[in-house]
C-alpha cells in the first residue's frame, strides 16, 4: 500500500456532511489502495463529534474554536507520513485525494486549487472570488515572491518531513496564508493540483471581512522589513533633498520626510508586533530595539525639537522654517514612535523580547 495518509478534517457544527465526508475518503482509498487514518478534530456542539464516533474515526474533541488550531491539532495526532486536510462540509471532494498525494512525490507541499479546477456556481462569493483570494494572491507575489493561484484554499497535503519543519503559530484562518510564507522561507517545493468546489451544505462559519483582515494583517507583519525601510527611505531622501534644496511643493518638503520616516517605523512596529504576539524574532527589529531605546530616543527625540525652538528664540526661525518644522516633527514621533514600541515590548505577561527595554 505504500506510504501511510492521515486525512485530518477540522469540524465544526458540519452534523449535514460529516458522515459523507467520512464514508467517501474511505471509499476513495479503497479504490486507491492507500492506507488511510482519518482524523476528526472537533469543536462542534451540535452533535457531529457523535457521528464521528459511530464512523469510527480518530475523534480529537477539543472544543476550541479557530481553523488553524483544529487543523494543527489534529496533524499532532497523525500517524501518517503523508498529511492531508481539508473542510468538513461538502465544499471539497475527497475523490481527489489521491491527486494531491500523488503530486508529493515531487513537492512538498501541495496545494488544491479551485481557480485552476471548477467551481460550482455560487460555491464561492464574489467578493472572495474576483476580490479577496486574488488581492491576497498578488500581495503574496510581489512582497514574498510567491505565485499561487490559490492562496486560500483548504484542501491541502504535505509530507510529515515538512511538517515538521514548519513552527506554525496561527489558530485562526491566517494559517492558510502562514502556511505559504513559511515554506517559503523554509525553500520547501509548493506545487498546485486542480480540484472541485461545490457548494457549502449548512450555515457557513466564514467571517468573510474579519478573516480577510486577519489574513491581511499576517501578511503585513510577516512582510520583509527591507519592504518598510527601503520605501520609507526613499520617501525621506526626496522629501529631505527637496528640503533643503526648497524645490517642489510644500506638501512634498514638509509631508514626505514625515511619511517616509513612518512608514520605516510602520517595519518596525510590524516586526516587534510579530514578536510579541507570535514569538517570531527579526534581527534588524531587534538590533533597532538594541540600539535605540526608550531613553536614547528621548535624548535624540529633545534634540530635534529644542534646536529649532533655539533657532526661532534668536530669531532665525522664519528663514529656516521649513527645516525646523520638519526637526521638530520628527523629534516627537520619534519619541511617541519608541514610547509606544515600550508599551509593544512589555506584553500582559510581562515578556519582553530580548533587546527592548
Amino acid at each position: 500500500m505504500g506510504k501511510k495518509v492521515s486525512v485530518i478534517l477540522p469540524c465544526r457544527n458540519e452534523r449535514d456532511t460529516i458522515r459523507e465526508c467520512v464514508r467517501e475518503i474511505r471509499e476513495t482509498a479503497r479504490a486507491a489502495n492507500l492506507d488511510v487514518e482519518i482524523i476528526v478534530s472537533d469543536s462542534s456542539n451540535d452533535g457531529s463529534d457523535a457521528i464521528a464516533r459511530e464512523e469510527g474515526v480518530v475523534l480529537i474533541k477539543h472544543d476550541t474554536e479557530g481553523y488553524g488550531f483544529a487543523v494543527r491539532e489534529g496533524i499532532k495526532q497523525a500517524r501518517g507520513e503523508i498529511l492531508v486536510y481539508a473542510d468538513a462540509d461538502g465544499t471539497y471532494s475527497f475523490k481527489e485525494f489521491p491527486k494531491l498525494v500523488e503530486k508529493l512525490e515531487k513537492a512538498d507541499l501541495v496545494i488544491g486549487s479551485r481557480f485552476k479546477g471548477m467551481m460550482e456556481r455560487g460555491s464561492m462569493p464574489a467578493a472572495n472570488r474576483f476580490l479577496g483570494t486574488p488581492v491576497l494572491n498578488a500581495l503574496l507575489l510581489v512582497f514574498f515572491g510567491i505565485r499561487v493561484s490559490d492562496s486560500q484554499s483548504g484542501y491541502r497535503a504535505m509530507t510529515r518531513s515538512a511538517f515538521e519543519r514548519f513552527d506554525f503559530r496561527t489558530n485562526g484562518m491566517e494559517f492558510a496564508t502562514e502556511i505559504i510564507i513559511k515554506a517559503k522561507e523554509l525553500h520547501l517545493t509548493v506545487a498546485e493540483v486542480p480540484i472541485t468546489y461545490a457548494v457549502r451544505r449548512g450555515t457557513s462559519k466564514l467571517r468573510r471581512y474579519h478573516d480577510g483582515i486577519a489574513h491581511l494583517r499576517y501578511l503585513f507583519l510577516k512582510m520583509p522589513f527591507l519592504w518598510y525601510a527601503g520605501t520609507g527611505l526613499l520617501f525621506f531622501i526626496f522629501g529631505i533633498l527637496s528640503l533643503l534644496l526648497k524645490t517642489g511643493s510644500a506638501t512634498t518638503r514638509l509631508f514626505f520626510p514625515i511619511l517616509g520616516f513612518e512608514i520605516a517605523f510602520l517595519g518596525i512596529f510590524a516586526k516587534t508586533s510579530l514578536w510579541v504576539k507570535f514569538h517570531e524574532r527579526n534581527g534588524l527589529a531587534a538590533k533597532f530595539n538594541e540600539a535605540f531605546r526608550f531613553k536614547t530616543g528621548m535624548a535624540i527625540g529633545s534634540l530635534l525639537i529644542l534646536i529649532p525652538l533655539a533657532l526661532r528664540a534668536i530669531g532665525l526661525g522664519r528663514e529656516f522654517f521649513d527645516i525646523l518644522f520638519v526637526s521638530a516633527m520628527l523629534g516627537i514621533l520619534l519619541i511617541a514612535n519608541l514610547f509606544m514600541l515600550s508599551l509593544m515590548n512589555s506584553n500582559e505577561n510581562g515578556h519582553i523580547p530580548p533587546g527592548t527595554r
